[in-house]
Protein backbone atom coordinates (compact mmCIF):
# COMPACT_ATOMS: atom_id res chain seq x y z
CA UNK A 1 0.00 0.00 0.00
CA UNK A 2 3.01 2.56 1.13
CA UNK A 3 4.64 2.74 -2.33
CA UNK A 4 1.84 3.20 -4.56
CA UNK A 5 0.47 5.69 -1.72
CA UNK A 6 3.68 7.45 -2.29
CA UNK A 7 3.40 7.32 -6.27
CA UNK A 8 -0.39 8.98 -6.39
CA UNK A 9 1.21 11.73 -3.82
CA UNK A 10 4.39 12.67 -5.86
CA UNK A 11 2.06 12.51 -9.33
CA UNK A 12 -0.55 14.54 -7.50
CA UNK A 13 2.30 17.50 -6.34
CA UNK A 14 4.42 17.38 -9.32
CA UNK A 15 1.29 17.07 -11.43
CA UNK A 16 -0.14 19.62 -10.06
CA UNK A 17 3.71 22.07 -10.35
CA UNK A 18 3.86 21.10 -13.73
CA UNK A 19 -0.08 22.21 -14.64
CA UNK A 20 0.74 25.35 -12.89
CA UNK A 21 4.32 25.97 -15.24
CA UNK A 22 2.45 24.71 -18.09
CA UNK A 23 0.21 27.59 -17.68
CA UNK A 24 2.22 30.13 -16.96
CA UNK A 25 4.33 29.02 -20.33
CA UNK A 26 0.72 29.44 -22.32
CA UNK A 27 -0.11 32.55 -20.89
CA UNK A 28 3.20 33.82 -22.39
CA UNK A 29 2.96 32.77 -25.18
CA UNK A 30 0.10 34.37 -25.94
CA UNK A 31 1.11 37.54 -24.35
CA UNK A 32 0.06 38.18 -21.50
CA UNK A 33 2.26 39.57 -18.52
CA UNK A 34 3.17 38.07 -15.52
CA UNK A 35 0.11 38.24 -12.83
CA UNK A 36 -2.56 38.71 -15.99
CA UNK A 37 -5.68 36.82 -15.92
CA UNK A 38 -6.71 34.10 -18.18
CA UNK A 39 -10.09 32.63 -16.84
CA UNK A 40 -9.77 28.90 -16.54
CA UNK A 41 -6.34 28.35 -17.28
CA UNK A 42 -5.82 29.94 -14.25
CA UNK A 43 -8.28 27.97 -12.28
CA UNK A 44 -7.49 24.38 -13.76
CA UNK A 45 -4.10 24.30 -14.95
CA UNK A 46 -2.54 22.32 -12.00
CA UNK A 47 -5.92 19.72 -12.24
CA UNK A 48 -4.85 18.88 -15.19
CA UNK A 49 -1.45 18.44 -14.42
CA UNK A 50 -2.32 16.57 -11.67
CA UNK A 51 -5.03 13.92 -13.25
CA UNK A 52 -2.67 13.41 -16.00
CA UNK A 53 0.61 12.24 -13.89
CA UNK A 54 -2.03 10.17 -11.82
CA UNK A 55 -3.74 8.66 -15.27
CA UNK A 56 -0.32 7.98 -16.99
CA UNK A 57 1.83 6.63 -13.45
CA UNK A 58 -1.29 5.73 -11.03
CA UNK A 59 -4.10 4.60 -13.36
CA UNK A 60 -6.02 2.45 -11.57
CA UNK A 61 -6.22 4.82 -8.36
CA UNK A 62 -6.98 7.33 -11.17
CA UNK A 63 -10.09 5.04 -12.31
CA UNK A 64 -10.83 4.22 -9.00
CA UNK A 65 -10.89 7.54 -7.30
CA UNK A 66 -12.10 9.60 -10.24
CA UNK A 67 -16.07 8.90 -11.68
CA UNK A 68 -17.50 11.15 -14.12
CA UNK A 69 -19.28 12.79 -11.30
CA UNK A 70 -16.52 13.65 -9.53
CA UNK A 71 -14.61 14.97 -12.47
CA UNK A 72 -17.71 17.34 -13.55
CA UNK A 73 -17.72 18.44 -9.00
CA UNK A 74 -14.11 19.33 -9.93
CA UNK A 75 -14.16 21.18 -13.06
CA UNK A 76 -17.00 23.00 -11.53
CA UNK A 77 -15.93 24.06 -8.01
CA UNK A 78 -12.72 24.40 -8.19
CA UNK A 79 -12.30 27.44 -10.23
CA UNK A 80 -15.55 28.76 -8.23
CA UNK A 81 -13.41 28.35 -4.80
CA UNK A 82 -10.19 29.90 -6.73
CA UNK A 83 -11.45 32.99 -7.65
CA UNK A 84 -13.45 33.10 -3.64
CA UNK A 85 -10.35 32.67 -2.11
CA UNK A 86 -8.44 35.48 -4.33
CA UNK A 87 -11.30 37.62 -3.46
CA UNK A 88 -10.98 37.32 -0.11
CA UNK A 89 -7.22 37.71 -0.20
CA UNK A 90 -7.25 41.02 -2.07
CA UNK A 91 -10.31 42.38 0.44
CA UNK A 92 -8.03 41.67 3.16
CA UNK A 93 -4.88 43.02 1.57
CA UNK A 94 -3.26 39.64 0.87
CA UNK A 95 -3.28 40.17 -2.50
CA UNK A 96 -3.12 43.11 -5.10
CA UNK A 97 -5.25 42.26 -7.55
CA UNK A 98 -8.68 39.92 -7.06
CA UNK A 99 -7.69 37.36 -9.32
Amino acid sequence: LFPSFLVTLSCLSAGAMLGDILGSFIKRRVGLKRGAPLPLVDQLDFVGGAWLLLFLFARDWFIEAFSLDVIAAVIIITPLLHLLTNYVGFKIGRKRVPW
